[in-house]
């Protein structure tokens, strides 16, 4: 009976390890991907790299060097463009479509995104500004090919005209 209840305490440790990783989802959205690669944006005085290129279904990873907290925010709605999603959530108190990741020291947060498409975001943190906060900004761009930079890809702003035009010419 002993080895029978070892196994039982391991699993239930493995599964609940599995959902502490964010493999859980509770809200529908995977929260990991098997897909993309990882590209990370290391937030320090500014963000590293401030433009990120990636694919659809990559990884794209804040970690906060900073001493202090710091929060990533997306300019544009993205909640419809994840493809998977760890740490970020809409804003209680403001635009409900606005999707933010708060970042203590050495934490991370990452998102996917399922379409090609630009996205904004600014990294806000603590400083001794008057304001008391500085604003990082900074890109990912999902989908672009290497050696095609003549060809911009659409952003999220424009996709949405798109896909509201497409509706009403149906």
């Amino acid at each position: 009976m002993r080895g029978k209840s070892g196994i039982i305490i391991a699993l239930a440790i493995s599964l609940s390890a599995c959902q502490n990783m964010g493999l859980g989802g509770g809200n529908g959205t995977p929260t990991v991907t098997r897909t993309g690669e990882v590209k990370d944006i290391v937030i320090q005085d500014n963000v590293s790299p401030a433009i990120v290129t990636a694919n659809p279904g990559d990884e794209i990873r804040w970690i906060n060097k900073r001493q202090g907290d710091a929060r990533v925010v997306f300019l544009l709605p993205v909640e419809g463009q994840l493809s998977c999603q760890r740490g970020f959530g809409g804003l209680m108190n403001a635009n409900k479509n606005q999707y933010t990741a708060k970042l203590n020291s050495n934490e991370t947060a990452s998102v996917c995104f399922k379409f090609p498409s630009e996205i904004k975001y600014v990294v806000r943190a603590d400083s001794n500004l008057p304001s008391g906060e500085i604003n990082i900004p900074g890109t990912i761009n999902i989908g672009r090919q290497q050696g095609s930079s003549n060809q911009r890809s659409p952003n999220i702003e424009e996709q949405g005209r798109r896909t509201g035009q497409a509706s009403e010419q149906q």
